[in-house]
């Protein structure tokens, strides 16, 4: 017998299909009592007219609008407006998702995007399954948007201790609770060899230190920006710049690199991310939640120096009262100060070090799928969470 689990997601930056992907691959893992095959929906392609363009539309407003975009996040980040915009919104997606339920048949279904958890909710009333557990991944961290957080979830699974505590603060109740951490994907956690082997299998410096420098999948925003003030800046430095699918920027600073006063390695998209974090001092990135946990998850310091508006400013914060790293938003030269006194001072990247490996749970994915599993084969979830207890209390006090 094969259990079925529904991912729904909404291809609004690379980030919730990541999760989607991250946590499916965890569950492949899982072969008793009952494997587990899987299918993940973005569920615009199931609305009706204008929620068929989000994706559009979120990459519009973030490429050039993106005050715009961080104004309409603040609008809807209420009680009441949030309420005011499912209203709007529900007769547009309602029959639809419906209808993808019965189709699938699902064991259990997962929401790893927040527009869609209460939209789950409903359609599966609608479809007469409430006998199937819904799932919300969150993958925000910090003050996390209003739209996350729906008690009515039989599971609720939060990447941080301010999530955790934001959660209970909005009624969800503890037992659908569970702090699992961000899901990315389990290579993160399978990585084998010292950093010396794997700079050697990267073609890295040994005996430099090595900064990396990268903007999520697109490459873009400031990355082009910040990586020639970097470049200029004769730090005592190697430079890895992930450049994503941005085929301009790869071969211009494929073509400007040697030019430069700092020695760069350029990378188009990659599948090594989990090795080069491994092996790297440093990691220069905007805010995204993913590249933030996976930095968590590798030990790897960071300096943040762009995020979306709304959406990301709670994963700055995090950053910031976590002290997982430097927080360097207004300009290149900010960066560059940032990482020239972490690169002069050895004891504060051991502590930032030291801060995320206590931050948030190891093998996120694996556990989440752990708990997705049992949900599918007995409708309970396990009583007890991975976070230790003092880490509860702790969340629960902030």
């Amino acid at each position: 017998m094969t259990k079925r689990a529904l991912f729904l997601i909404s291809d609004t930056g690379g980030g919730h299909r990541s999760a989607a992907n991250a946590i499916t691959a965890a569950l492949d893992e899982i072969e008793s009592p009952f494997p587990f095959e899987h299918r993940i929906e973005d569920v615009a392609a199931h609305c009706a007219f204008p929620l068929t363009q989000l994706g559009l539309g979120y990459s519009m407003a973030l490429r050039y609008a993106p005050p715009v975009y961080g104004a309409l996040y603040y609008a809807t980040n209420g009680r009441r407006r949030y309420k005011a915009l499912i209203r709007f919104c529900e007769p547009l997606y309602r029959e639809r998702l419906r209808d993808l339920f019965i189709g699938y048949q699902p064991d259990v279904i997962i929401s790893v995007h927040p527009l869609l958890n209460h939209a789950a909710l409903r359609a599966r009333a609608d479809a007469h399954m409430q006998h199937v557990p819904i799932v919300t991944v969150i993958t925000d961290l910090g003050k996390v948007h209003e739209s996350w957080l729906v008690a009515e979830a039989d599971a609720v699974v939060v990447p941080a201790r301010e999530v955790y505590s934001r959660a209970l603060s909005r009624g969800v109740p503890p037992s659908r609770l569970r702090l699992l951490g961000h899901p990315i994907h389990p290579k993160f956690d399978d990585v084998t060899g010292s950093k010396e082997q794997l700079r050697a299998a990267l073609g890295l410096p040994q005996n430099e230190l090595v900064v990396m420098l990268m903007a999520g999948g697109e490459g873009g925003g400031k990355l082009l920006s910040t990586t020639m003030a970097l470049a200029r800046a004769r730090l005592p430095i190697h430079m890895v710049v992930v450049c994503g699918r941005n085929e301009h920027m790869q071969q211009k600073l494929s073509e400007t690199g040697a030019s430069l006063p700092t020695p760069m390695t350029v990378l188009g998209f990659t599948d090594k991310i989990p090795e080069y974090f491994r092996a790297v001092d440093l990691l220069v990135t905007k805010a995204g939640p993913g590249t933030l946990a996976e930095a968590n998850a590798a030990q790897l310091p960071v300096v943040v120096y762009d995020y979306v508006p709304g959406q990301e400013r709670g994963n700055v914060d995090f950053v910031r009262n976590n002290g997982l790293g430097a927080v360097a938003l207004h300009g290149a030269g900010e960066v560059v100060n940032a990482v020239r006194t972490l690169i002069r001072t050895p004891d504060r990247l051991e502590t930032i070090r030291h801060h995320q490996e206590t931050v948030a749970p190891r093998r996120s994915s694996r556990r989440i799928a752990a708990l997705i599993a049992q949900l599918a084969n007995t409708g309970t979830i396990p009583w007890q969470d991975d976070m230790p207890a003092g880490a509860l209390r702790q969340a629960v006090s902030i």
